[in-house]
């Protein structure tokens, strides 16, 4: 073999190394690129599921916060709306007469046998008062003083150791406690 023919060998066997080489450089190369861009995609699936994740986290928070918000909303206009019906029976109680007169008759009742040492009431409601105590001998030194507000019907009861609120605004609350739940059942179909 000549040195014409061992240089081409030689150049065909460097030429057919070289080819090899680049091949598995280029299916190295291909598959890093392959390697890197599925890891790549991966990545930007995990950002965007967590992303999406976040917002859906922020979104049900502020759906959660909108129905506290409206639920609460609703439950203080049933409560002013409640309110509101409350001190309108207590309203039309004092301003009529019949219903007024009838219910101070029925706070005297209330008073029981125990002589009070003073009544407080409005000044309009003094004569009625006097007329509908009892006609008995220790009640005569009853002191009846017209110190409530005009606002405020009814009166309040003095004995030595306790006092008895029968006004119309104590009555009115009495009532809201024994008939809130009742009453919101029927105007609201709510079961408190």
């Amino acid at each position: 073999m000549g040195t014409e023919e061992l240089r081409a060998a030689v150049l065909q066997e460097a030429t057919a190394e070289a080819i090899a080489l680049i091949e598995a450089a280029t299916v190295q190369t291909s598959q890093l690129v392959d390697s890197q861009r599925r890891q790549l995609e991966e990545d930007a699936t995990a950002r965007v599921a967590e992303h999406r994740a976040i917002r859906d986290r922020e979104i049900a928070t502020k759906a959660a916060a909108l129905k506290i918000e409206l639920r609460n909303a609703i439950l203080k206009r049933k409560q002013e709306l409640l309110e509101g019906l409350y001190q309108e029976v207590e309203q039309n109680v004092r301003d009529d007469d019949a219903l007024y007169r009838s219910y101070l008759e029925r706070a005297v009742a209330q008073i029981g046998q125990e002589t009070p040492l003073s009544i407080e009431c409005r000044s309009q409601d003094k004569s009625i008062i006097t007329a509908l105590l009892p006609k008995r001998e220790d009640w005569t030194g009853v002191r009846i003083d017209a110190v409530l507000a005009d606002s405020n019907g009814g009166f309040i009861v003095h004995f030595a150791e306790a006092e008895l609120d029968l006004t119309l605004s104590a009555a009115s609350i009495g009532l809201r406690e024994v008939t809130l739940v009742e009453a919101a059942q029927v105007l609201f179909g709510d079961k408190r």
